[in-house]
């Protein structure tokens, strides 16, 4: 699934149970990066994706990969269907509502079945909090970096929600993330944001200052620049070292979008707020 929080591992497999299909997620962190308090100490923690499980993929009616950075030549999911015919379905990582969406439908087309009420419901109330809260972000501009593929996700999610990525930077060398961003957000932006690859905080840092942000979205590595240029850090991501609950973070499916936007537009209103002369009380 890509490098997504312990939360979003469980919330593809409540997806999944709830289409009424078994599956296998590789890896899974669900357990082993949060797990319960235990009475004895475990130095090898339990959960994880099962060996047994793992060799059974080669008998897979369908595989899902999420990553348009990806080459379906050098992942798991390719294997699977070069080695043992198992069909391949590469998404985008399903952040957001274009994206959900795309996920969803290979699940009804897998399971025969058509979106749980439940799901159906969350998607709804996301579209109403889109058109509730883009008063309060419309074109405010952000500095995105991270992951790629969490990155690409990121863009094209802001872009649903009237925010403008400026800057998409990542470590990684994909060769394809140029591309996956402009994929993302085609349609949605006057113009497609400034990409980065391979590259550091030192190298984007005078870029990015000029580019006048009004929010930095990314773990926790961007809190000095942030601190610096006096703009709003919104986590996500990882590592997430100078908070609580980091694994926790939900970015997948309507449910992380909901959580995502809720994060964006209350860290839009409490900058204002605080920036205020005389402050407020309602909005």
């Amino acid at each position: 699934p890509g490098f997504v929080s312990p939360a979003d591992i469980r919330y593809l497999k409540e997806v999944i149970e709830d289409f009424g299909l078994q599956g296998t997620i590789l890896p899974d962190i669900s357990l082993t990066l949060d797990g319960p308090a235990l009475r004895d100490y475990e130095k090898l923690p339990s959960g994880g994706t099962p060996i047994s499980e793992i060799a059974a993929m080669a008998g897979s009616r369908a595989a899902i990969e999420f990553g348009r950075s990806l080459s379906a030549q050098h992942t798991a999911g390719g294997l699977l269907d070069a080695r043992f015919g198992v069909p391949l379905h590469s998404l985008g990582m399903p952040i957001g509502l274009r994206e959900s969406d795309s996920f969803f439908e290979v699940l009804e087309e897998l399971s025969g079945i058509e979106m749980p009420e439940k799901h159906a419901l969350e998607r709804g109330r996301l579209i109403d909090a889109y058109v509730d809260g883009h008063k309060y972000i419309f074109d405010k501009r952000a500095i995105l970096y991270g992951e790629e593929d969490l990155v690409v996700g990121m863009a094209g999610f802001l872009a649903e929600i009237g925010v403008r990525p400026v800057l998409c930077a990542s470590g990684g060398r994909s060769g394809k993330f140029e591309q996956a961003i402009a994929e993302v957000v085609e349609g949605l932006l006057p113009e497609p944001p400034e990409v980065r690859d391979g590259v550091d905080f030192y190298d984007i840092a005078e870029e990015a200052e000029a580019l006048e942000p009004d929010l930095i979205i990314g773990n926790s590595k961007g809190y000095q620049l942030a601190k610096q240029w006096g703009v709003p850090l919104i986590r996500m991501g990882f590592p997430i070292h100078d908070r609580f609950g980091g694994h926790r973070i939900l970015h997948l499916g309507y449910r992380g979008a909901q959580s995502l936007l809720d994060t964006i537009v209350n860290t839009v209103i409490e900058a204002k707020q605080e920036n205020s002369p005389i402050g407020y009380s309602y909005i």
